[in-house]
């Protein structure tokens, strides 16, 4: 039989997760905390069979070893989110290192939805650049704001669509960037102005 502190290391969220021995509570009041569900839904993306049906693309996604602990992930949630001033904030995995595949503490940090949705790619397999499509013997560059689709421009070629795309695109960022300047953390902010659209995103 497992002694209480044992018990305490054993993968019971997902087969991944366990709550390890430490001051953080998974639960107050029978109520889960806002950190548990975080490193809870961070673990659902990446292994739930059930999550992938939803988000194919967290297939080849994972956690790193050290945050499979519980109180490891909390110990650094505590230090990165603000209850009070980040209400609402997503748990980003992609902005800090662009195509990062592995949810750590060096890849991560909580960013406004409006910040997150602007990185927000589909996982299906495009023919054409990402902003690009080919209609009525043009390509077209089309750019999301807001869950409002924007027309830029009719092109020749999908390279020309795509750049197009890649300015406007660039442009809107840094825009979002300005208007959460004085919220969100400075090296955040620096990330954002200097992000740079690539034809393979």
């Amino acid at each position: 039989m497992l002694s209480v502190k044992s018990s305490l290391y054993v993968p019971s969220v997902l087969g991944i997760g366990y709550k390890g021995d430490g001051r953080f509570n998974t639960s107050i009041n029978g109520k889960h905390t806002k950190i548990y569900q975080s490193w809870k839904g961070m673990l659902q993306r990446c292994y739930s069979t059930k999550s992938f049906k939803r988000n194919p693309c967290y297939v080849d996604k994972k956690v790193c070893e050290e945050w499979h602990n519980f109180q490891n992930f909390a110990e650094w949630m505590e230090k990165n989110y603000n209850p009070e001033t980040m209400q609402g904030w997503h748990l980003d995995k992609d902005i800090i290192v662009k195509g990062n595949r592995i949810y750590s503490p060096e890849t991560c940090c909580f960013v406004p939805p409006e910040i997150n949705y602007l990185f927000v790619r589909n996982s299906g397999d495009r023919e054409y650049p990402i902003g690009v499509t080919y209609k009525e013997n043009a390509f077209r560059a089309t750019l999301n704001k807001k869950d409002k689709s924007y027309h830029i421009g009719r092109f020749k070629t999908p390279e020309e669509a795509f750049q197009a795309y890649k300015i406007a695109k660039e442009k809107y960022i840094k825009e979002i960037a300005d208007e959460w300047k004085n919220v969100i953390p400075p090296f955040l902010y620096t990330l954002l102005i200097n992000y740079k659209v690539e034809i393979t995103d």
